[in-house]
């Protein structure tokens, strides 16, 4: 099924293909909620926001870019009025999948999400988007409304940045894993 087709179907209250799509995307808009998240179970309420959005504001969807880009947008604005919301304590809780690991990897993971948290947004979001989510630079300038040479370069300047901190850190290794 195409992408004209299912946002026909969207617009015409589908239900079918509206859970289809949900179950699409479910987990990397999850992935992208936890980045502002204190939680799994508060990105998932701001997952279930996204999606109800999208269900309620369908209509207005202009297919001026692909769906996918659609839902990364509302759920970047949603992940946005949340941050506003309520301050956070630790950015990317759960991103990196910490479960019962020795101490220095958890130390390390930690460390590693303080850089990534220290990064002004405007560098945080592209690398959160590239990295964590997988998606090009030409999805993400359209996420956020700018060029993909724009995120190519805040990706770039991103990845300095946390070389630089992380090496600052004793963390060299992670250079090597491909992290930076």
């Amino acid at each position: 099924m195409g992408e004209d087709e299912i946002v026909s179907r969207l617009k015409n209250r589908d239900e079918e293909c509206f859970i289809t799509l949900v179950n699409e995307y479910k987990r990397r808009v999850i992935a992208l909620c936890l980045s502002y998240a204190k939680d799994y179970h508060e990105a998932e309420d701001i997952s279930q926001e996204v999606f109800l959005s999208l269900y309620k504001n369908i209509g207005s969807f202009r297919e001026e870019c692909s769906l996918s880009t659609y839902i990364y947008r509302i759920t970047v604005s949603r992940c946005l009025d949340f941050k506003r919301k309520r301050s956070i304590k630790d950015f990317l809780t759960g991103l990196t999948g910490l479960s019962e690991k020795l101490d220095k990897d958890i130390d390390e993971k930690n460390f590693v999400q303080d850089c990534v948290k220290a990064l002004k947004e405007e560098l945080r979001l592209p690398v959160i988007l590239h990295y964590y989510i997988g998606l090009n630079y030409n999805e993400i300038g359209d996420i956020l409304n700018t060029s993909a040479k724009t995120v190519e370069g805040r990706v770039y300047r991103a990845k300095k940045k946390l070389k630089t901190e992380l090496m600052k850190g004793g963390y060299n290794e992670w250079s090597s894993k491909g992290i930076i």
